[in-house]
């Protein structure tokens, strides 16, 4: 058993330490939330258990003694120590989190339906997500990762392709029989069009251009249901009440649970794309950056099933 440690009170320490760092009494209270005359006790204390003095006081300075200067290096060095020690096992007892920034849409139809296979592999770590379809301010929303649809081009960002997208057409397998079947494209004309769009002066671009692929131009596009979220339109499309293009990336789950279907084999690229955008001091924490890895391999995944 090791000898036990003779030191003198630990507040006397402290004071100490703080009064010689500042070399000023009244800046070492402050710092200790204490008066000066509490740390002008605990400083006579400690002087006397040492049986030395530690400071050279007149009205105007305060000087560590040669045996201040002695002891500070050790002192310093030990409280760096504890103060090490304590926030490694307060880190090593919290529980790690990423916020991910995303829209609705996005965030409903193709990350939490994956976010089980995340906490089995890193159960340590939870993710929040913040569904908006804002972009994140990384400062002041404390969002340490985001997914965005769009051309790649962040500006003091790290932006990393996720994945490509798609148009593709989907309804409810209602509407593949009845009165009006969907068959082939022209049947879209016995159909209401359901459009996701933010801007409604823009309402029917899309559609316009799907249908000129397949060779048809004499479809009033404006008609039909709106949306500003794909969430939104993704239901109305499983009630049955139109036909929605959507991006492919969202209707994945829908099409394997048979809420939706897609009647044609028409897909229409898009320029913009899936990415991951991050601050670069944000992907230095292991966690952002294992979050990051995480979703490139769910995409590469996906990626590899459709091929």
């Amino acid at each position: 058993m090791s000898a036990p440690y003779h030191l003198p009170p630990l507040n006397g320490l402290r004071a100490f330490e703080s009064v010689a760092r500042h070399l000023s009494f009244q800046n070492a209270a402050e710092e200790l939330f204490v008066t000066p005359g509490a740390i002008s006790q605990q400083i006579k204390k400690l002087e006397e258990f040492l049986q030395r003095p530690l400071f050279n006081r007149d009205s105007h300075n305060v000087s560590l003694t040669e045996a201040g200067r002695q002891l500070l290096p050790g002192l310093s060095a030990g409280f760096e120590h504890m103060d090490e020690a304590v926030q490694q096992l307060r880190q090593d007892r919290e529980h790690h989190h990423v916020t991910v920034s995303a829209t609705p849409s996005f965030a409903a139809k193709w990350l939490v339906p994956r976010l089980e296979q995340w906490t089995q592999l890193y159960p340590d770590t939870d993710i929040r997500i913040s569904a908006s379809l804002g972009l994140a301010n990384f400062t002041s929303d404390g969002i340490d990762l985001a997914v965005r649809f769009g051309s790649g081009d962040y500006p003091g960002l790290t932006s990393t392709l996720l994945m490509e997208e798609t148009f593709v057409v989907v309804c409810s397998p209602g509407l593949m029989s009845g009165p009006n079947p969907l068959k082939t494209p022209e049947d879209l004309r016995n159909h209401t069009l359901i459009h996701v769009s933010a801007n409604p002066s823009t309402t029917g671009t899309d559609w316009k251009e799907w249908l000129l692929t397949v060779g048809i131009d004499d479809i009033d596009v404006s008609r039909g249901m709106a949306f500003d979220d794909t969430g939104l339109a993704m239901l109305a499309a499983i009630a049955g009440q139109g036909v929605l293009l959507a991006r492919g990336a969202l209707i994945e789950e829908d099409i394997a649970a048979k809420r939706l279907v897609q009647p044609f084999d028409v897909n229409l690229p898009l320029d913009f794309a899936w990415h991951i955008v991050a601050p670069d001091d944000k992907l230095n924490r292991a966690e952002v950056s294992a979050f990051r890895d995480w979703l490139l391999s769910e995409a590469q995944q996906d990626e590899t099933q459709h091929d």
